[in-house]
């Protein structure tokens, strides 16, 4: 049997507080064997979890554990010995990891591309960096749904846009996908000029060849920082563009509404940036691509005024509340913290649209906000504020540090506020403001 020698354990997580050392062998999980890097991360998915651990003195401990979906349970192993996460092997040309700027953490380098983050956690995956065994292995455990960055219908389009010859082979992958019963999500990056227009057509029309395997598309404008000097030179939308981008696909969803799902869906920055009405919550179906912005607004909407409603009752005290959003909700922040207002006239809200220096200005949403700028375009702004709310999508996942490494106790002391990490429920949120008063 396969054993795996670890190398380290997380600090605090849950194999630390079960005593595992550094040198301990995984032997096996729910009695499975582990042969590489996919099959643990497959088998320690589970809720609940037998993890066989051998004691360099020989002695074999049994660890139950009880934990969430997906959560990590703290183990490190050697990469070569176990097989390492798969990164991006492309030269896509809209690459949002080459218009970092420097002195960033080392992780926002990476260019993550790896099979089992694209079923367990929702990330996009190109699937151009898979041999013939490591697609036998997704078909093995079905790991389903995929999500997968297309681009383009056209395989020498997709070649170019990604600067990889393996991008052609897209097609003869997701039909074995779909023998295997294994759902997709797609998404495309549109960049003007290159794959909207008739090739945005024709990416549509292929992948409806998939069938009901194929479950939804979203169309993300691409995003273009101020740190492109020697990439390729590509073109943002503009309101006009963004108007055609709407109605093309607005005709697809008509066509195909009428027998199944809409399947095609926009990114809310596509509406903002055409200043066109959002779609309503039901064209949104089953909001099957909110990680990719789709659909974000309106459902953080509909949260929020239902429990807005549900507590019209409720009396508080007098305070004055700061908001903190991106260029591209300015205008959606603004009406409804109007409407809070109007059931609340006991408080105060301002909301700081705040422009991105930090990247760009034409990099407009709130998750690529930094605290550098914050802190910079609110100096003795913020005097007479009880409370700062910074918007959740804002900071890493699990922790108070944003993009550019400050963090709430940073900014809280610069601007000389107490600072809240608002929630990305809108239903959550509305709750904090509602409940402010009582900290």
């Amino acid at each position: 049997m396969k054993q795996h020698k670890i190398i380290s354990v997380i600090e605090n997580s849950i194999a630390w507080e079960m005593k595992v050392q550094p040198g301990d062998i995984l032997i096996s999980i729910n009695g499975q064997e582990i042969y590489d890097i996919m099959d643990y991360r497959f088998y320690m998915n589970d809720e609940s979890i037998l993890v066989e651990i051998l004691k360099p003195d020989g002695e074999i401990w049994e660890l139950e554990i009880e934990k969430e979906f997906c959560e990590e349970i703290g183990l490190v192993f050697d990469p070569v010995a176990v097989g390492e996460e798969r990164h991006c092997a492309n030269n896509c040309i809209f690459c949002f990891v080459d218009q970092q700027p420097p002195g960033l953490r080392e992780t926002l380098y990476v260019k993550d591309d790896d099979p089992y983050q694209s079923f367990s956690q929702g990330n996009y995956i190109t699937l151009t960096n898979l041999e013939r065994g490591d697609i036998d292995q997704i078909l093995k455990y079905k790991l389903s749904p995929m999500r997968i960055s297309v681009h383009a219908g056209d395989m020498n389009l997709r070649r170019m846009m990604m600067g990889s010859i393996r991008a052609g082979y897209l097609f003869k992958i997701l039909e074995r996908f779909c023998e295997a019963g294994i759902d997709m999500h797609f998404q495309v990056v549109l960049c003007k000029g290159i794959n909207d227009g008739a090739q945005l057509d024709k990416t549509i029309e292929r992948l409806l060849t998939l069938g009901n395997r194929a479950k939804s598309l979203a169309i993300v404008p691409v995003g273009l920082t101020k740190y492109r000097e020697g990439l390729f030179p590509l073109e943002g939308f503009d309101a006009n563009t963004a108007k055609e981008v709407i109605a093309r696909v607005k005709s697809w969803q008509e066509k195909l509404c009428k027998n199944a799902s809409r399947f095609v869906f926009l990114a809310d920055e596509w509406y903002v940036l055409a200043d066109e009405p959002l779609p309503t919550y039901d064209e949104y179906e089953d909001f099957p691509q909110l990680d990719n912005g789709v659909g974000m607004m309106v459902l953080f909407q509909t949260q929020f005024l239902k429990v807005l409603f549900e507590n019209q009752k409720a009396k508080g005290d007098s305070f004055n509340i700061g908001i903190v959003t991106g260029v591209a909700a300015g205008k959606f922040v603004q009406n409804l913290a109007s409407r809070f207002m109007n059931i609340f006239p006991c408080f105060a809200i301002r909301v700081h649209v705040i422009q991105n220096d930090f990247y760009g200005l034409g990099v407009t949403v709130s998750g690529l906000l930094t605290g550098i700028d914050i802190i910079s375009q609110l100096h003795e702004k913020c005097h007479d504020l009880d409370v700062l709310f910074i918007p959740g999508n804002a900071f890493r996942t699990n922790s108070d540090e944003m993009l550019c490494g400050t963090n709430i106790d940073d900014i809280s002391a610069n601007l000389g506020v107490a600072v809240i990490k608002g929630s990305n429920d809108g239903g959550e949120f509305c709750r904090q403001m509602i409940n402010i008063t009582k900290r």
